[in-house]
Order: C-alpha cells, then structure tokens, then sequence
C-alpha cells in the first residue's frame, strides 16, 4: 500500500482544525501532519514539513491566507494548496487562484467531495465545482479596477465622503467624482451605497471594524 498523502491544515478555529483531522485521518490514504492557525504558523510548517497537500482557510486572525498562498508559493513552486473556505465571493476565488491555489471548497462541502479535491490536487489536477466556476465567470465578466479605483471603492466603504477621500488621496473632489462615474460603470450600480455594498458582496473590498470612523 502507498504511503499515506501528508497533509497540513491551516485555519484559525481550533475546532475545525481538530475535525478537518480526525476526517482525515480516519481515511488510510492522508495523513495530517501538521496544524497552524496563522500566515507564520503556515509557512514555518510548511517549509518544516513538506506537505503533499495543503488545506488554507482564506481568513487567519485578521490575516489573508492569500498571502500565506503567496509565501509557499514562492518557497516551492510546485506547492498544492486546497482551499476551504466559508465564503465563495468572487474576488476571494479570483484572487485564490491567482495566488497559486488549485482548488477552491467551501466549508460545507461533503466528505466526497474533499477527499476528491485533495487526490485531484495531489495527481497535479485543478479543481473548480460548478458554483465556484460560477463566481469565477462572473468575476470575469466585470471589467477591473484600476488601483485607484480600489483605493476610493474601500474608503467608500468606510464612509468616507468625497471630500474625505481627496484630502486623503490628495486628489481634488472633481476627481474623485470622475473615478466614482468609473466605479459605478463597472460594477453595474446607481450610487456609491450600491457599490459599498456590491463591493463586500463580492470580495473586492473586506470588512476590518478597525478601519472604520468612529
């Protein structure tokens, strides 16, 4: 019989972590080997360890474990990285994939469904579940925005006012209004409410309490 594929979990819930491994663990062909809960944790295990398989959760204590992607990637660029997360925005995935990953999973994915994923991943597969090709083709379908852009779509989100994001921009009013005409146009929205929204629906922009007035 093959050795078992070794396998390392990263998420920062104790308790997922603890049933991620006894499910897996109960199948003879993985074998957990390693646990983190932080982007640091991950790397330094990953690069002690050597896993087959790495499970990522996308949210590590106010981290992105795209950046944990983005760091085993560039240890070893062969790096099988498994997604498993709880939210399946477009941009998340976009940007998952992107990063290196070869699967995407959401959380409440079945056994099957997993164990699937991690062979497919194993063998050198990528692997996209009809939803998640969904989010991805829609993610695809909207044109992107540029890092200006960005930059005025999460300052919207936080409530900041045109003459807020210019001061802190040094950009003038007039200009922002031109970049607001652009976001709306691109994300297929009616306002600067519309687009706060449809930007955390989507991934674009993520919602820290701490970056928010008070």
């Amino acid at each position: 019989m093959p050795s078992p594929l070794q396998l390392l979990v990263v998420d920062d819930h104790p308790a997922f972590r603890a049933g991620l491994r006894a499910l897996l663990n109960d199948d003879p062909r993985f074998s957990v080997v390693g646990e983190a809960g932080t982007v640091a944790e991950a790397v330094a295990r990953h690069a002690e360890l050597h896993p087959d398989v790495t499970l990522m959760d996308l949210n590590l204590q106010q981290e992105s474990g795209l950046a944990a992607i983005r760091q085993l990637v560039a240890q070893r660029a062969d790096v099988r990285v498994v997604v498993l997360s709880t939210f399946d925005m477009s941009e998340d995935i976009h940007l998952a994939f992107e990063a290196g990953a070869r699967a995407y999973l959401l959380k409440d994915s079945s056994r099957e469904e997993i164990i699937a994923a991690i062979l497919a991943v194993s063998a050198g597969e990528r692997v996209v579940p009809p939803k998640i090709q969904q989010r991805l083709g829609e993610r695809r379908s909207r044109p992107a925005l540029s890092a200006k852009e960005l930059e005025i779509l999460q300052l919207i989100v936080q409530g900041r006012s045109n003459k807020e994001i210019g001061a802190q921009l040094n950009i003038t009013e007039f200009t922002v209004k031109g970049h607001l005409k652009n976001i709306f146009l691109k994300l297929q929205v009616a306002d600067r409410t519309e687009a706060a929204i449809k930007a955390v629906w989507e991934g674009i922009v993520h919602l820290r309490p701490e970056t928010f007035q008070s």
